[in-house]
């Protein structure tokens, strides 16, 4: 055991330990004790006398200890590993002017940030029909938004007979509003009944919304007495503004549950002259519900679409939602459901305006409970965090 000799006094380095990196410290410290005390003797009496070795030694080291471990703990952390092998899923969104577009995008968004395993990329495709034909052909690939209007692929509809049946879609969350009605640039025509001898511009040929915009009309009486253009909004749109056609049936925003505002389409329109707009009446509205058409009504208030809206309305909603393949992994679903519902409508709104109705309300609501049936990955994180399943309708009554 070594000891250090000042002035005569002897001071054992068991005294401030045997860690290894504390030998140079308290040498250089015993060092500088020594010459402070020669110092002190070659110089005035008037100078106060200095602490003693061992006081010296002993709070310098404290110090040191403390300052070393202030150091030692600033180390780099180790990067995590994922908690299962990457897996990456494609969202079918739609055409890029839709406003469900950029939910698709936000999500896969949200997913990449969000998920240490599953990855995400949002893929155009010709329209919402479109989405889910894509779904159905690459179930392990891709999620979807879907719409109400899917409705139609189902057995006893017409157009599923006509081009196979699908059943394989579950529900995962909501998505947007398709709140439409039809609108013109001609103040007189005020009724569906008015449309009578014109031009309308209703969906794509092929598209499961066409169907609705076909069966308001012939509940009007008078399928057989207009001239049909097909396409879908965003053409509808250029159509009218192209004086192509007179009136197209359009969506505007609807944020759940009760704020609407015109949207791009109707700005883009309002820019060559003032926009009218048609509604429908809600009995015939309801009526086509029970047939199983995309028709639940909403009520647009007056005034909420501009000073050419001066009276209440009938819109109705062909709303939108995430959905995916019954055959997609649980645990897949279960990962995008929980980012969903994690995520919160502040950051889905950046997004798109109706991404304020992203809320712990809306997240779970389904537009018609008995066809839509959760995926099972998103029910049972539904079911593990106490969430009720609500029918879309109920909340927008």
């Amino acid at each position: 055991m070594g000891c250090f000799t000042v002035s005569g006094s002897e001071v054992s380095s068991s005294s401030v330990g045997r860690r290894g990196f504390l030998k140079i410290a308290v040498s250089a410290i015993v060092a500088g004790v020594v010459a402070g005390v020669g110092g002190y003797f070659a110089g005035s009496a008037t100078v106060p006398p200095p602490k003693t070795v061992t006081e010296t030694v002993t709070k310098t080291v404290a110090t040191t200890i403390t300052q070393t471990k202030t150091v030692t703990v600033t180390s780099t952390p180790k990067p995590t590993k994922p908690t299962k092998p990457t897996r990456k899923i494609l969202i079918a969104a739609g055409r890029t002017p839709d406003p469900w577009y950029p939910f698709a995008a936000a999500l896969a968004k949200f997913i990449n940030k969000k998920s240490d395993w599953l990855r995400a990329e949002a893929v155009s495709t010709a329209g919402v029909t479109a989405n889910t034909e894509v779904m159905r052909e690459k179930p392990k690939e891709y999620i979807a938004i879907g719409c109400l209007s899917q409705i139609h692929w189902l057995p006893g509809h017409p157009w599923g007979e006509a081009r196979g049946t699908y059943t394989g879609g579950r529900f995962i969350a909501n998505a947007t509003s398709m709140t439409q009605c039809f609108v013109t640039y001609n103040p007189d025509l005020k009724k569906v009944e008015d449309l009578a001898g014109k031009v309308v511009d209703v969906g794509r040929k092929g598209a499961t919304n066409t169907i609705d915009h076909k069966a308001i009309l012939e509940a009007y009486g008078i399928l057989d007495k207009v001239k049909l253009v097909y396409t879908g909004y965003g053409g509808g749109a250029k159509k009218l503004r192209d004086g192509l056609v007179d009136t197209t049936m359009l969506i505007f925003v609807h944020i759940y549950p009760h704020k609407f505002s015109k949207g791009s389409f109707i700005e883009q329109l309002e820019t060559k002259a003032p926009v009218y707009y048609i509604g429908f009446d809600r009995d015939i509205l309801l009526e086509l519900c029970e047939k199983e058409y995309a028709t639940l009504p909403v009520r647009v208030p007056a005034g909420a679409l501009g000073k050419t809206q001066p009276n209440e309305l009938w819109a109705y909603n062909d709303a939108t939602f995430f959905w995916a393949d019954e055959s997609l992994e649980e645990d897949v679903v279960y990962e995008i459901t929980r980012i969903i519902w994690e995520t919160p409508a502040e950051e889905w709104a950046k997004w798109h305006p109706m991404g304020a109705h992203m809320n712990e309300k809306f997240k779970p609501a389904v537009p018609l409970p008995k066809v839509f049936k959760p995926h099972p990955g998103a029910r049972k994180f539904y079911e593990e965090h106490g969430i009720e399943i609500k029918n879309l309708a109920d909340l927008l009554a």
